[in-house]
């Protein structure tokens, strides 16, 4: 088994074609008794330098081009990183533009098209400032607990209850409205409304605020036993408004904190709703 000299793919010397399948390199060998001439041999080691330049630089056409799609299908999807995505595709075409010269035209009408079409205007995402981006990936992915773990790590981080590891009514009370939607919003748009703080809101209320069917009815309760949260279901095929779970940390029919769990899921919702009165 040998390798090609350019590209480096595997080939067997007495069943290889005059060319190699991947890049194209000459593969004929040397007949058995001639000597090359050392002009030639230096001739022919400029020659494979250059294939080998060549070569790589066609991979990296074809990466950064891969990459531009990528980045084009993001900017798509919403506006959540406008001015981060802006940055890369503008890095893009640079690499591009030195790479190949021809193309640059095409691209730039695509690109200029793709900005044109977004809002100059990106709604705020957090008043203090928080980066959702990694939530955004993991709901994006459907792990769903890890999205979870990390919406509460985003609820204390903001209310600066790391520490404590629970939210009091003051903190709930005062909690930026612009975050709690943008949580909620989240929730629901990688959910298809499956989930969201709204969907369980919509919930409690058909109960008359009553939690312990709220909680029947979104699977923290099932048979009149309080799931523990190792117990939670992880998957899409959950009860509507099975997460996130913002209310209790441990056990269903537990508070976190000096609130009871009810008391902390009427908070949550109270606060949520305060922008559409």
């Amino acid at each position: 088994m040998s390798n090609c000299p350019v590209c480096g793919a595997d080939y067997i010397e007495e069943k290889a074609e005059l060319c190699c399948s991947i890049c194209g390199w000459d593969l004929t060998p040397y007949p058995p008794r001639a000597k090359p001439s050392k002009t030639y041999l230096k001739q022919e080691q400029v020659r494979l330098q250059w294939a080998k330049q060549m070569w790589e630089s066609a991979r990296n056409q074809q990466n950064w081009s891969a990459r531009f799609d990528e980045l084009q299908q993001e900017l798509q999807q919403g506006a959540i990183a406008r001015t981060y995505l802006q940055s890369q595709l503008e890095w893009v075409l640079y690499r591009l533009e030195q790479l190949n010269p021809e193309f640059i035209a095409s691209t730039l009408l695509r690109l200029e098209e793709k900005i044109g079409a977004i809002p100059d205007q990106t709604p705020p995402m957090s008043e203090v400032g928080m980066d959702y981006r990694q939530l955004t990936k993991l709901l994006q992915m459907r792990k769903w607990r890890k999205a979870d773990e990390h919406t509460w790590e985003i609820l204390l981080q903001i209310t600066l209850r790391e520490e404590e590891g629970w939210l009091s009514a003051a903190d709930i009370d005062s909690f930026p409205l612009t975050d709690l939607r943008t949580i909620d919003q989240l929730w629901q748009q990688y959910s298809s409304g499956r989930f969201g703080l709204t969907v369980q809101q919509q919930i409690w209320e058909s109960t008359g605020g009553n939690y312990t069917e709220l909680c029947d009815r979104v699977g923290w309760r099932v048979k009149e036993n309080w799931k523990y949260y190792n117990e939670l279901s992880w998957g899409e095929n959950a009860p509507p408004g099975h997460l996130p779970v913002t209310a209790w940390r441990r056990r269903a029919c537990y508070g976190a904190g000096t609130l009871t769990a009810a008391e902390n899921f009427a908070g949550i919702g109270a606060r949520l709703a305060t922008g559409d009165r």
